[in-house]
């Protein structure tokens, strides 16, 4: 009976002691666990034991947190709610409890933990604590939050895009749709979904996109919108869209399925007619207004060439009354002659300026490079025999080459400058300056004077025909120079401006492109 008693108690000790070992063994590999926080709690809740896993977790070491409440780890405001004695309860009750929620490290900061929380019962079946497990998900949270950010971004870009949106699958069945594809085609999405994608299209075209879309799935790529196709979506009261459309395969469940941009854009086509209707009308109007102009030069070209005989008949008998009569006319009577012949004489001018204006309008332009600089030289050696007993200062600055036809440049600036000349007349130091103004598109040529001026009240009538701002008494002239250099100019691309004052001398500019389109 002894040797009986002896081998139980040798065979109890010997359980024992392999228990022994292997709760060492468990306690030594859960001390070494890092990534899981592994704390054993008393019945009370306090911490008993302290794992690698939660020095790193939570950063508090093992003799700082020992015989604390694991109520530390939560944040405040759980523990004025009751919450870690909560958890207990329920653990008590259930046998465990799982869950997620912000803790507490050491420096306060917080960290989203997986929590597992289990009850721990001895051989007597009677509570003896509670197994605490801690993995910090703050990362995976992050990034699950980042990602459903994402997905909720692009579900509102979907939803609230300007064009419609339809996604269809492999089989041509609409799967989803935006609001915008709502408003256009006029169905609602619940009328679409599952439909297939020919419901959007006029029943024209049906037999001819089954093989478009055939086609499309057996080579999915991308297509761009405004690639040149007539292209139209059917409304649900049948009226036909004109739209343009942008594909996008895309991967879904293992199947490729298309994602479709649609705009509609009838108000584009009306403006397109609208355009082509507008130009049509105004070319139509540019050759009637060509052609009317053309008719125009005729009739002044003719008119002023016809005008010449019978002018030339005048002159030319006035001439001979007035060597037949000889000393046998009164006063009065050759006053009247030579009324008659400067009338003729200065309509004769007129007539020349006439055809001369007629002829920039009419004569093709030879282009070409031109010193603007060498023109001025020459011109104003050209003045000198007139200008004797003037004196007259010339400031002339270096002028740019430009692109043009030298015989209508060298009129302008003959035009311009002689202008000056006569202008200043009355001034006993004429001052005449030639300059350029580079600008990035354009060159701006000036002539400045100090002459008699103008009221720049009336600067519009400048370069209009025949308009003159000074009486025939105090300047001669017929009131076409001016009118040639804006029709020169504006044959070259350019345009004519003018500043001035009364008895302040005027300045006159005009631009030239440095680019001929």
């Amino acid at each position: 009976m002894a040797n009986k008693d002896d081998a139980d108690k040798a065979t109890s000790e010997v359980q024992e002691s392999s228990q022994r070992a292997r709760d060492q063994y468990f306690r030594l590999m859960a001390e070494q666990v890092k990534d899981y926080a592994l704390i054993l709690l008393n019945v009370k809740g306090e911490v008993v034991s302290w794992n690698i896993g939660a020095e790193r977790i939570t950063r508090y070491l093992a003799h700082e947190i020992l015989g604390r409440h694991f109520s530390v780890l939560h944040p405040k405001e759980e523990i004025r709610s009751g919450t870690p004695q909560r958890e207990l309860s329920i653990a008590d009750t259930m046998g465990s409890v799982e869950l997620q929620g912000w803790r507490l490290r050491k420096d306060g900061g917080r960290f989203w933990a997986s929590i597992a929380l289990n009850e721990l019962r001895d051989a007597a079946n009677e509570r003896a604590g509670y197994v605490l497990i801690l993995h910090d998900n703050t990362e995976r949270r992050a990034s699950e939050e980042a990602m459903v950010k994402s997905r909720t971004m692009l579900e509102r870009l979907f939803e609230t895009a300007p064009d419609a949106i339809v996604v269809v699958d492999g089989g041509g069945v609409i799967r989803k749709v935006n609001q915008q594809a709502e408003v256009i085609f006029g169905y609602m999405r619940e009328e679409l979904v599952g439909q297939r994608i020919e419901i959007l299209i006029p029943k024209r075209f049906h037999k001819r996109h089954r093989q478009h879309l055939r086609n499309y799935f057996a080579d999915p790529r991308a297509r761009k919108m405004g690639i040149g196709l007539e292209l139209y979506g059917r409304h649900k009261n049948g009226a036909e869209i004109p739209v343009d459309i942008m594909l996008n395969p895309i991967e879904a469940q293992e199947a490729t399925w298309v994602f479709a941009v649609i705009r509609d854009i009838t108000i584009q086509k009306q403006g397109e007619a609208k355009i082509m209707e507008l130009n049509l009308t105004l070319r139509n109007q540019l050759e009637q207004l060509a052609a009317t102009n053309r008719e125009l030069e005729s009739f002044s070209y003719s008119v002023s060439h016809d005008l010449r005989a019978p002018l030339r008949h005048i002159i030319g008998f006035v001439d001979l009354l007035n060597s037949k009569a000889g000393t046998g006319l009164d006063e009065k009577s050759r006053h009247y002659l030579d009324v008659i012949s400067g009338a003729a004489k200065k309509m004769g001018l007129l007539i020349d300026d006439l055809l001369a204006f007629s002829r920039m309008g009419r004569s093709e332009m030879m282009r070409g490079w031109v010193d603007l600089g060498l023109l001025v030289r020459e011109i104003v050696a050209d003045l000198q025999g007139e200008l004797q007993g003037r004196e007259i200062e010339w400031e002339i600055a270096p002028l740019p080459v430009v692109l043009g036809d030298a015989a209508m440049l060298r009129q302008v600036l003959i035009n311009l400058i002689g202008n000056a000349v006569k202008f200043t007349r009355s001034r006993s130091v004429a001052k005449i300056a030639v300059g350029a103004v580079e600008r990035e598109n354009e060159q701006e040529i000036f002539v400045r004077d100090n002459g008699v001026g103008f009221d720049e009240a009336y600067a519009n009538k400048l370069y209009g025909l025949f308009q003159r701002l000074h009486a025939n008494e105090e300047f001669e002239g017929t009131g076409v120079g001016l009118a040639i250099v804006q029709r020169i100019v504006l044959r070259h691309g350019g345009r004519v401006w003018a500043e001035g004052g009364v008895g302040t001398g005027a300045c006159f500019w005009f631009s030239l492109p440095n680019k001929v389109e």
